[in-house]
C-alpha cells in the first residue's frame, strides 16, 4: 500500500507510543491470506475501530492511501517484502510487525521518478 503523509504527524500507536511521521511517501506491506478485498476495504474506511497499527495511521486527516499493490499468494511473503524494501527505504521500526520477525511493515520512500 502507498500512503502519502502531506504534514507532519505525531500518532499514539498502540505499545510503540508516539510515533512521528515526517511528511512522505510510505509503503505498507501486510498479508491478508484468504481476505484481501476485505482486508483493503477496511483498511481505506477513515472511520474504524482501530484494530492495527496500520489503522491508527490511515485514520489521521493528514494521511492518504495512494496506491495500493497485491501480490496474490498462498504463503506469507511479507517479510521477504519488507527485507527487499528496507534495503531502499527507511523501516519505522516495529510498526506492524509484532506478530512477525520482521524489523518494520511501513517504509518511508522516495518517490521513484521515471
Amino acid at each position: 500500500m502507498a500512503i502519502e503523509v502531506t504534514r507532519p504527524v505525531e500518532i499514539r500507536v498502540g505499545k510503540l507510543g508516539v510515533v512521528k511521521f515526517d511528511p512522505g511517501t510510505y509503503t505498507y506491506v501486510g498479508s491478508a491470506l484468504g481476505g484481501i478485498e476485505a482486508r483493503v476495504a477496511r483498511h481505506l474506511k477513515r472511520e474504524k475501530r482501530l484494530r492495527w497499527h496500520i489503522d491508527c495511521l490511515l485514520s489521521h486527516p493528514g494521511v492518504e492511501v495512494v496506491g495500493v499493490y497485491v501480490w496474490e499468494t498462498t504463503e506469507r511473503r511479507e517479510c521477504e517484502v519488507a527485507r527487499m524494501l528496507a534495503g531502499e527505504c527507511g523501516v519505522v521500526p516495529g510498526f506492524g510487525s509484532t506478530d512477525s520477525r520482521c524489523r518494520g511493515h511501513l517504509f518511508r520512500c522516495e518517490p521513484v521518478v521515471l
